[in-house]
């Protein structure tokens, strides 16, 4: 089994960079500046995200994003982010050495993804779509429905050989049934 597939099931996701962003969501100029600068529109709605192109922008909060890109823009957008920010209040951090990203799609994504957090993963309560904050096989880490059988899971980099290994584990059963 490579590195970059465990089973079949899942694999760590491209190069990725991250940029965190905390201000005032209600604020139009905040909203309308943050888009402009990231190239993103914020998500207003608790527990989803939006892409744009090869972007994502996770609603982590009623003030924080966590804002996904391919590896090396992360410092153009946080640079772009304090420029087109400046005079209001906000926060915006790379944060791309903390972050590792799995991506988990196909037939037993779900049942791997129920076994490693309480929530309810089936697709009615977590549509395409969804995302939220929550353990992930005793790790803190954000889980996004992206497809109908497709996620993406961002743990801290501290716990990524531990998730690696522990979704090595948990799709191994079905690896062997074929």
């Amino acid at each position: 089994m490579s590195e970059a597939s465990l089973n079949g099931i899942a694999r760590q996701a491209a190069a990725l960079g991250f940029v965190n962003l905390r201000g005032d969501a209600s604020d139009a100029a905040f909203a309308a500046a943050a888009a402009r600068s990231a190239g993103i529109a914020l998500p207003q709605t608790p527990c989803t995200f939006t892409a744009s192109g090869a972007r994502t922008a996770y609603w982590l909060g009623p003030d924080e994003w966590l804002i996904a890109m391919p590896a090396g823009e992360e410092t153009a957008v946080e640079a772009q982010l304090r420029e087109g920010l400046a005079g209001l209040r906000f926060a915006a951090t790379d944060v791309t050495g903390a972050c590792v990203g799995f991506d988990l799609a196909g037939a037993h994504a779900r049942e791997t993804l129920q076994k490693a957090s309480p929530c309810d993963f089936h697709p009615k309560a977590f549509p395409p779509g969804r995302c939220l904050q929550t353990t992930f096989a005793k790790a803190s880490a954000l889980i996004a429905a992206h497809a109908e059988d497709s996620f993406r899971v961002v743990v801290r980099a501290s716990y990524a050989d531990y998730a690696r290994r522990w979704l090595a584990d948990a799709t191994a059963e079905h690896a062997r049934r074929g």
